[in-house]
């Protein structure tokens, strides 16, 4: 098991409002000392956990991380149940999707205020909404969409959730017709080569990178489907579809462009 004190520590502290000379003064001991607890190059004295724990007034179990610890233990495992049942296919949207909102509402409870479920159940409603005919139903579950992406953008400071739930809330606002501040989340997203796949290329090498390259032709292509289909809908002939001018750009040429056209309507 891996002990967690010096993030833990650093996090309590931070929370109470407490500087390190402030705990120190309180352990007669120098304030480097808790410095280095901090940056993980060593750890308090055994006899000094009581102390440390009844400082920041929790048990001595959470300053080691061990509640951490078995919270993310179960975290994972829901997340396995969750990817058993709620497999994301292309074609059918409603696979698994009830059970899937049902699993997670119930995470919740276990592990309130877990960004990763939030976002997870977040999604789901957004896309039980979009299928559903009821408007008043649709509203609901949009509503409580929205709700769980505000409250990610209110307490999380990291991007991979704050961009998440950017994403969401952007989708949810366009059904609801709220156009322009669905425009705002827009604007604030990166562009398609500033994604964390696309950036992995840079970094990942032999079969790391194979694979993810793999993920990101299929991830890429899905996209690009989505896109054709859309305008098929929209009453566009393959022709309509070619925009010469980005494809020079790009260095696509225009044949091979309409045989992938082509191609992804062949698979509606």
């Amino acid at each position: 098991m891996e002990i967690q004190i010096s993030k833990t520590l650093k996090c309590l502290r931070q929370k109470n409002e407490k500087t390190q000379d402030e705990l120190a003064e309180f352990l007669g001991i120098t304030s480097q000392a808790v410095s280095k607890w901090e940056r993980c190059e060593g750890y308090p004295d055994i006899t000094l956990l009581p102390q440390i724990a009844g400082f920041f007034h929790v048990s001595v179990d959470t300053l080691l991380g061990v509640d951490e610890i078995a919270r993310q233990n179960r975290i994972d495992e829901i997340t396995a149940e969750y990817n058993k049942i709620r497999r994301h296919i292309l074609l059918d949207p409603n696979y698994g999707l009830d059970e899937g909102i049902t699993l997670i509402r119930n995470a919740l409870k276990e592990v309130p205020g877990e960004f990763f479920f939030e976002q997870l159940l977040a999604a789901d409603l957004s896309l039980k909404g979009k299928i559903l005919s009821d408007p008043a139903e649709k509203r609901k579950l949009f509503e409580e969409a929205i709700t769980l992406c505000e409250d990610i953008l209110a307490r999380s400071v990291e991007d991979r959730w704050r961009d998440s739930a950017k994403q969401i809330l952007l989708v949810t606002y366009a059904d609801l017709g709220m156009t322009e501040k669905a425009f705002d989340l827009a604007y604030q997203m990166p562009g398609p080569r500033c994604t964390c796949e696309y950036m992995l290329t840079y970094i990942q090498n032999g079969e790391e990178l194979k694979n993810r390259l793999k993920l990101n032709a299929v991830l890429y292509y899905q996209i690009f489907r989505e896109s054709v289909m859309k305008l098929s809908d929209d009453g566009c002939d393959v022709d309509m579809m070619v925009h010469k001018k980005e494809l020079a750009i790009a260095g696509i040429s225009e044949k091979e462009y309409i045989v992938a056209i082509k191609k992804a309507l062949s698979m509606s």
